[in-house]
């Protein structure tokens, strides 16, 4: 603040009393936009009006335009009151879509500030296919600077094309204000938002993260249930629904994925690859010391058949036999009915269920709290007719589901596994 601005109260006073009516004025048209999606008759307003009310909206000068870190929609008054209405509803639904893509929860050690623009990259054309208007200086891949990037990509994938001028980076995208959204300061926030329509933030650690991630998981799939009724979603953003809900990739590579990146991997000659080997080939073996125990509940309450058993089986120890690590099998319904230990030096993994009944998946977390074994994960298999456990445990869960169910875990990601 200058000088003069300091020795004239009366000048002070007028500088609150108009970002007090700007506040005010922007929190209007914010409910607005709001109450347009609520009213809206058709299948789009009807997704986005059931997501959009899950983000609580808080007043935040410093982050520029928008943010939102899958709880809080953080939102700059000056940005807002600035916007045209159909603007300002694009916007909301631009934010609102990050959060049903879960790219607060993605980033991972990516730049932040080339992670925002890959998934704006990746939201934009989705939004405008579907009609809503976005601020002139929203990111769209085929225009301006981004002319050469194909469309319909991931955000991952536009991220590896734009390339990051930090790949290492680990700070996080989100202020330190994320508890407290109403904190009043004139500096924008840097690295936020450079596709100038919305910026995505990190959760608070990685427990809430994986939480966030599972809640809106499920949001979207109550989301689409009540857009069902009112007629087809566009054709870009039903298939980027499908891709939240019913994943077109194969189950195993998913599992794969899943647990080759908890894993910092490198090759050694001391435990060459056998499966080269028997050619005669002697090449170094991918092996990882940071693994860690990885433990599987299987559940054995009679809806996995022999078959669906073996299959995932086979395709856990090829997948754990590129790793120097040791598992343990909980087999369980309501109790842990046997307990199975298993190394990759053991030969290839063969699961013995034992037991029946009911399903509850919280004695398997009581017998994780109660194990002094470090994990690193756990990979439940099961149907989902289940009792949850009501604490979030602080490993990474990863729910391997048979069946059709379309029920939503509370916590974890969740795969499809079977044909």
């Amino acid at each position: 603040m200058s000088q003069e601005r300091r020795s004239d109260p009366y000048a002070l006073i007028e500088r609150e009393a108009a970002r007090q009516a700007l506040t005010e004025r922007s929190a209007r048209v914010l409910a607005a936009a709001r109450g347009r999606l609520v009213l809206g008759r058709d299948a789009k307003s009807a997704f986005f009006a059931t997501l959009a009310l899950r983000l609580v909206p808080a007043v935040d000068w410093s982050c520029g335009t928008m943010a939102t870190d899958g709880r809080v929609l953080a939102y700059s008054p000056e940005f807002v009151a600035g916007l045209a209405p159909d603007e300002l509803l694009g916007v909301l639904v631009h934010e609102v879509m990050h959060n049903a893509l879960a790219h607060p929860s993605r980033r991972g050690s990516r730049d932040p500030e080339t992670w925002n623009l890959a998934c704006d990259l990746a939201v934009n054309p989705l939004l405008l296919e579907a009609g809503f208007a976005l601020p002139a200086g929203r990111v769209v891949p085929g225009e301006g600077s981004h002319a050469h990037l194909p469309p319909g990509k991931s955000a991952e994938e536009y991220y590896a094309l734009l390339g990051s001028p930090n790949p290492g980076a680990d700070v996080a995208s989100q202020p330190s204000d994320s508890s407290t959204p109403t904190k009043e300061t004139d500096q924008p926030e840097t690295n936020n938002d450079p596709g100038g329509c919305g910026g995505v933030r990190d959760p608070a650690g990685p427990a809430e993260s994986r939480e966030r991630e599972s809640a809106w998981q499920a949001a979207v799939a109550q989301a689409e249930r009540a857009a069902t009724g009112r007629g087809d979603l566009p054709g870009g953003l039903r298939r980027a629904v499908e891709s939240v809900l019913r994943p077109a990739a194969d189950w195993r590579s998913l599992l794969r994925e899943f647990l080759s990146s908890l894993a910092k991997n490198d090759y050694s000659w001391t435990r060459p690859n056998r499966r080269f080997v028997a050619r005669g080939l002697y090449l170094p073996g991918l092996h990882s010391e940071e693994l860690g125990s990885v433990l599987i509940a299987v559940d054995t309450s009679g809806s996995i058949d022999e078959a669906q058993l073996a299959a995932f089986a086979s395709e856990v120890n090829a997948i754990l036999d590129a790793f120097d690590c040791a598992v343990t099998v909980l087999y369980h319904d309501t109790t842990i009915q046997g307990v199975q230990a298993w190394r990759s030096t053991d030969g290839p993994l063969v699961l013995d269920p034992v037991g029946g009944g009911g399903t509850s998946h919280r004695c398997v977390f009581d017998w994780l709290a109660q194990s002094d074994e470090p994990f690193a994960c756990v990979v439940c298999l099961t149907d989902l007719e289940t009792r949850f456990p009501d604490q979030v445990p602080d490993v990474p869960v990863l729910w391997a589901v048979l069946g059709d169910s379309d029920k939503q875990p509370p916590f974890g990601r969740r795969i499809r596994v079977g044909p």
